[in-house]
């Protein structure tokens, strides 16, 4: 062999010892990094390969009325789960699909899918009795198939309170990697949508078990591991309400709508109640009409009942709705007056059936009717409007002071003056979050973009602003509790403990300057509205059967810009001296408030006191 040819062959060989060497560092530093860098997260791909986990659902916690009577709970139940272990599925689904009331062959197709990636796969929920002994007594000829515990939610009462309970459902697809990838629950899992169940979920919920199993490397199960563990059942929680006084609230609602559509008002398709302990804000009633039944979505509702029976009723108007309040704002009215001292208790003014607006091109706003001479208690309890119109001018400074131009008032002095009358809205609960433990509630608001003179005297009737009933009924509470304004709540107790409040009453009326002698002289003319034959509201409760409890009230009519459509409000307390209960009904489009919410106030009221002393103890 010549030199060129050996240098030839040593050159390549050199070559081939480069490149393989090469090869190996990289190999080398690829297995170091392998070893170190990245050991854990190989050690983890290997556990993944090794051990599958499936998760068990949870039982939620119980939710009970204030006397301990069950309004919502989970019943045991049991599903099924197939572990996948590589053999033929056909002959355990052939043996398994008569008793599911499955075809076989859909079935076999959902055993055969891996789309969990899981060696288990759920194969149905919440099965019969039969279906379980069937499964024990042939278990040898099922193999991979497991009976599981589970449970099923139990609304035993229909649509009682489900505005406030709400509902569960399945896991919305935006929240699935928080609960199943995150916390660990099973993919079939229901959780809370709405009420309570929502509001408190994270507490009913309970904890998921887990089934942890070693697999051999062709996927089939091996041992189960120790890490498995059970499911952990939930926290349960008693309500503040009475379950048969909820329930009497809203088979009232129910029957008021029918009397008032049978009788002329066709628009009617809603109405509202909400009552409060004025003392601590615990809730004895919220109601909505229409209602739902929550156990529509425990298996699945159907399309049709989504549409026809659950769309119309979901919306929990009681806290969603703000509407025109209409005269059952006068009361307030009177309050920011009195504290502005542009007026005192002793204040009259004469009512002649309208008010021609000065400084204006002869405008006019009128009166429901001429009243004469009135004094403030007097005006609220027969609702002038025109003492209001006026007292509304007063504290706005309208005509404005000779050096003060009307453009400067419509958008300065106005403004200024209906946000300071929000100030005292919100102080009683008006327009300002509630605190109530319920989602979604609204807050309503004054409409102060219109820019005219007439904001102010319509305001001041409750024509120019819009609140939720749940907010009226948090006002009532607080001329009820002597400037006090309560939080409402629901939640009393969780697993039989207090639950504690997190925010504490607001004394903001006395801070705004609102005397003693103030709110008595409101709280007497609200009195009068319901014991005063010249009262709004003395037929509802001293016709033919007057109540022996003294009441306290406000009624209102409000205009909705509907020909024929007005708002029926009613707010009040009772007993006048010592306050138990202060409430707050709505029926939009019910008319007149003494005709079509009077009745409706007037039975809570009647009930309450009646089954009181049986049942409806102070909470706190």
């Amino acid at each position: 062999m010549d030199d060129k040819k050996l240098l030839a062959r040593i050159h390549r060989f050199n070559l081939l010892h480069m490149w393989v060497t090469l090869g190996l560092a990289i190999l080398t530093l690829r297995m170091g990094y392998m070893q170190v860098a990245a050991h854990d997260r190989y050690a983890a791909l290997s556990a993944r390969n090794r051990v599958d986990t499936f998760a068990t659902p949870a039982p939620r916690g119980a939710i009970y009325d204030r006397n301990m009577r069950l309004i919502a709970y989970d019943r045991p139940s049991f599903s099924l789960i197939y572990a996948r272990n590589g053999r033929s599925v056909e002959t355990v689904a052939a043996a398994l699909a008569p008793v599911l009331s499955r075809s076989a062959t859909t079935l076999a197709a959902q055993m055969e899918a891996y789309d969990s990636g899981s060696v288990h796969m759920l194969i149905a929920s919440h099965i019969p009795e039969a279906v379980v002994s069937y499964v024990r007594e042939h278990q040898s000829d099922l193999p991979g198939i497991s009976v599981i515990p589970d449970s099923v939610r139990v609304y035993p009462h229909g649509d009682a309170a489900c505005h406030i309970l709400g509902y569960i459902n399945s896991i919305p697809s935006k929240r699935r990697r928080e609960y199943i990838d995150q916390a660990g629950f099973p993919p079939s899992s229901k959780i809370g949508w709405s009420g309570v169940e929502l509001s408190y979920d994270s507490l009913l919920r309970g904890q998921p078990g887990r089934i942890c199993v070693e697999v051999d490397s062709r996927g089939a199960p091996v041992r189960i591991l120790p890490e498995s563990r059970g499911a952990s059942v939930g926290q349960n929680l008693t309500l503040t309400i009475d379950l048969d006084y909820q329930m009497y609230v809203q088979d009232l609602l129910a029957r008021q709508v029918r009397f008032l559509r049978a009788h002329g008002h066709h628009g009617v398709d809603h109405a509202m109640a909400v009552a409060l302990d004025p003392r601590t804000g615990a809730v004895l009633a919220l109601a909505s009409f229409p209602t739902y039944k929550p156990t529509w979505f425990v298996d699945g509702i159907s399309t049709r009942t989504y549409t026809r029976q659950f769309a119309p009723a979901e919306r929990n108007w009681a806290i969603q709705a703000a509407v025109s309040p209409g005269s059952t704002m006068k009361p307030l009215t009177a309050l920011y007056a009195l504290a502005q001292r542009t007026i005192s208790p002793s204040t009259s003014f004469s009512c002649e059936g309208a008010l021609k607006l000065p400084a204006t091109d002869g405008k006019i706003i009128r009166c429901w009717t001429r009243h004469g001479s009135l004094s403030l208690a007097s005006a609220l309890a027969q609702s002038c409007d025109v003492y209001f119109y006026k007292t509304s001018l007063l504290y706005g400074q309208w005509p404005p002071p000779g050096h003060e131009s009307v453009t400067h008032w419509l958008t300065i002095s106005r403004q200024h003056s209906l946000r300071r009358l929000e100030q005292f809205q919100r102080a009683v609960g008006l327009g300002a979050d509630t605190g109530i433990d319920l989602p979604g509630a609204e807050t309503g608001y004054v409409n102060e973009r219109s820019g005219q003179v007439t904001d102010l005297p319509y305001t001041a009737i409750g024509q120019n602003e819009v609140f939720t009933p749940l907010e009226l009924a948090v006002y009532a509470s607080t001329i009820a509790n002597q400037g006090v304004k309560p939080v409402p709540y629901l939640v009393q107790r969780i697993q039989g403990r207090l639950r504690p409040r997190a925010v504490r009453p607001s004394r903001e009326l006395a801070r705004l300057g609102v005397t003693e002698s103030d709110l008595k002289v409101v709280q007497l003319g609200m009195y009068l509205t319901c014991n005063d034959p010249n009262g709004t509201a003395y037929y509802t409760f001293h016709g033919k059967h007057p109540v022996s409890y003294q009441p306290a009230g406000k009624t209102g009519t409000a205009e909705t810009g509907v020909e024929g459509f007005d708002n029926a409000v009613f707010i009040g307390y009772a007993p006048f001296k010592h306050p138990r209960i202060a409430i707050a009904v709505v029926v939009p489009g019910g008319g007149h408030g003494a005709d079509s919410t009077g009745p409706v106030a007037r039975a809570m009221f009647d009930r309450f006191f009646a089954i009181s002393s049986r049942r409806i103890s102070s909470t706190r």
